[in-house]
């Protein structure tokens, strides 16, 4: 991953619900936006955001790095680097018209790079200022910090790299602005997602993805995220968080390409679907695609004349989403956009039905309603519109393109569910748990048919309540 960026959630106040929504609010869905020169793949991306789906989440846009000598620097569109996604007035405005949280995105190269900033008091300073001083001006909602060398730190470079997060932390949090930080796949090097969140980021994320470039020499490539792979560092890294800021953690996922040469010995990375739509022996014959997918990852995996490929379609990206989220996960990043990179289903035939066990009735939007504040119940399964449910990769649960909603943002046992406009926040998104049951990511509350484990009559509305295993917060 080589860059990002989010954006920031303007104050929305619900007079009705006595709920503000504003910077605070965590978000479900993140995108990475890197420049590039004119011409590259990822010059598409902005056409691809335009399709709407960052509206309630977020975008990571790369507008500075950290050079040689430890000073943050502009990645501006008139440079030729940088011409496509590069930071320009008009650029940032688009972001913002797109996605309801934007970060400004720093990166660097290598340790050196970091050391002459963590290392160095006066640089130290001088970076909190620019990147506050510019993230505030241009409205965006913090900075993501994507420092990659954390395999290679030695000597004070661990505290010094903590030491920096806390005082960028500081200098935003002052300025009313957020901190989101990149994290490693590796959950045994000197960065520690508790660590990081106490450090004072208010967000971090795992790149759980590129264990191609752990492939064994002389051995088949490995997949970019295989599945147990991802559930050993994912699991690990929330084993890192105390368990009250767990929805603090961010697993990125991969929706990209690569090509291998010499037996994995030589990997080209950060390839897109475009790209492999110019290899040797691409096809979308769905017999064909089907015989390549990797059972252990989803992903379309294939040699031709001595090179291998790997790309993430929807399905793999799907399954990886489900994946984090059966492990508790509530909010994803996705590397990257650009060169028409696979994004998740919209909902086309993957909604579904959810069946209390203690009645045998439906989640149900009485009469297929689409006002807000409409009461959830259950009733009998009938087919109906109002009973198919997505759960979204934003962790919301969505019916006729309202959100399920606890009333008010409220966390106490007897909140009334109910549907309402999609924005994303915690009282809108539901963990599925391993017993069948559905909890708020807010409130740590059961979705729960009133009543207790009495089976309930059509018409039985729906409320949080603290989680007890009967059946009547059961959901199959």
């Amino acid at each position: 991953m080589l860059g990002a960026a989010l954006v920031a959630v303007p104050a929305a106040s619900d007079a009705a619900f006595g709920a503000t929504v504003g910077p605070s609010a965590q978000t479900g869905v993140q995108e990475w936006l890197y420049p590039g020169k004119t011409g590259s793949v990822t010059c598409t991306a902005p056409s691809e955001y335009a399709d709407g789906r960052a509206r309630s989440g977020a975008l990571k846009a790369e507008y500075y790095d950290i050079n040689g000598d430890g000073y943050a620097v502009q990645r501006l569109a008139t440079d030729p680097a940088s011409a496509c996604n590069g930071y320009s007035p008009a650029n940032a405005a688009d972001v913002k018209a797109h996605s309801a949280q934007q970060y400004t995105t720093v990166s660097l190269a290598d340790l050196s790079s970091e050391e002459h900033l963590t290392g160095n008091p006066a640089n130290r300073v001088a970076a909190v200022s620019a990147l506050t001083s510019f993230t505030k001006a241009i409205g965006f909602t913090g900075v993501d910090v994507d420092f990659e060398n954390y395999w290679s730190w030695a000597g004070d470079d661990e505290a010094n790299y903590y030491t920096f997060v806390t005082e960028l932390a500081n200098g935003l949090h002052r300025a009313g602005l957020r901190l989101l930080v990149e994290g490693p796949p590796d959950v045994t090097t000197g960065f520690d997602y508790g660590r990081v969140l106490a450090a004072g980021a208010d967000q971090v994320v795992m790149m759980v993805y590129d264990d191609e470039y752990q492939s064994p020499a002389g051995a088949t490539c490995l997949a970019f995220s295989p599945y147990d792979w991802m559930t050993y560092l994912v699991t690990g890294a929330l084993a890192q968080i105390p368990s009250t800021q767990r929805d603090r953690f961010v697993a990125g996922l991969p929706a990209e390409a690569y090509a291998a040469t010499d037996s994995c010995r030589t990997i080209t990375g950060n390839l897109t679907v475009q790209d492999m739509r110019a290899a040797p022996g691409f096809t979308e014959d769905p017999a064909i695609v089907a015989a390549r997918r990797d059972p252990g990852s989803g992903e379309i995996r294939w040699s031709s004349g001595g090179t291998f490929y790997d790309y993430v379609d929807q399905t793999a990206l799907d399954s990886k989403l489900a994946l984090v989220q059966r492990l508790g996960v509530t909010t994803v990043s996705v590397w990257a956009l650009g060169g028409g990179n696979a994004w998740f289903d919209r909902g086309t035939g993957t909604s579904r039905t959810y069946t209390s066990q203690a009645s045998g009735r439906c989640l149900d939007d009485p009469g297929n309603a689409t006002a807000d504040r409409t009461r959830m119940d259950i009733h009998d399964c009938a087919g109906a519109a109002g009973q198919r449910f997505l759960y979204g990769a934003d962790s919301t649960l969505q019916v006729l393109g309202k959100c399920l909603d606890a009333t008010g943002a409220s966390t106490k046992p007897g909140t009334a569910i109910i549907i309402y406009t999609c924005h994303a926040t915690p009282n809108q998104q539901w963990a599925h748990q391993p017993d069948g049951s559905i909890t708020g990511v807010q409130s740590g509350l059961c979705l729960d048919v009133t009543g207790g484990a009495s089976a309930g009559p059509n018409g039985t509305e729906l409320e949080l309540w603290p989680c007890t295993g009967k059946a009547n917060q059961i959901w199959r």
